[in-house]
């Protein structure tokens, strides 16, 4: 399958690439300095199977995320705050991103969100109100955007799926987590690695599509 992963040279983008490119997709990875993104350091040219095109771009310039849409089979966003970007790059991104994929025909967005961005389906816990702690602690215009950002995604008419996660180690890929509207403790975390191998997963799988599960180790 053809993916775009948005995000691509963050610390979840690259194990997310790399694990693409070794169950054997063409991965088109969209990163906005392509000299930021080491391929040999990263171990992805080593990687068996599929073929991997870096592309430079801007999320922000809708022409260029429509031309890296083009032909896609599924389209992973990893985006999050990078210092000197906008307080509203993410809403600006899903906007760009799924106007370019509405209108390319491309069915399947997979995207990741922080777990302080809650839905009604949620336990209450003593995570959860951790968590609203911790919001507190986040500019009010960047957690904002990222309201903004699931929202434009969850009123699209994508088969889209929201991967909700707490903190992000750089812990081993171990495939061992749990999935669902969970009640999250406040120390609760999951690996990056891990995180890549469920959105992977969620290539094939309808059981989310149109969902905000929490992921967890």
């Amino acid at each position: 399958m053809k993916l775009v992963a948005f995000g691509a040279s963050g610390r979840t983008g690259r194990p997310l690439v790399r694990q693409a490119l070794a169950a054997g997709h063409d991965v088109v990875a969209f990163v906005r300095d392509s000299a930021a993104f080491d391929v040999e350091d990263d171990g992805l040219v080593v990687a068996d199977g599929g073929h991997l095109s870096v592309v430079e771009g801007d999320v922000l310039d809708s022409d260029a995320v429509s031309r890296a849409v083009d032909g896609a089979d599924v389209v992973f966003s990893v985006l999050g705050h990078a210092r000197g970007s906008p307080n509203d790059v993410l809403s600006v991104a899903a906007d760009h991103i799924v106007e370019a994929m509405e209108a390319r025909g491309v069915p399947r967005l997979i995207v990741l969100s922080g777990a302080a961005v809650r839905t009604n389906k949620d336990p209450s816990s003593l995570g959860a109100r951790a968590m609203t702690g911790l919001v507190k602690l986040v500019p009010g215009d960047l957690f904002a955007d990222s309201k903004r950002y699931v929202g434009r995604v969850a009123e699209s008419d994508l088969e889209w799926v929201v991967v909700r996660a707490p903190r992000l180690t750089e812990g081993e890929h171990t495939g061992d987590y749990r999935v669902g509207y969970l009640k999250l403790g406040p120390r609760a975390t999951v690996s990056r690695a891990d995180v890549a191998d469920f959105m992977l997963g969620e290539i094939r799988s309808d059981e989310w599509v149109g969902e905000m599960p929490m992921i967890t180790s």
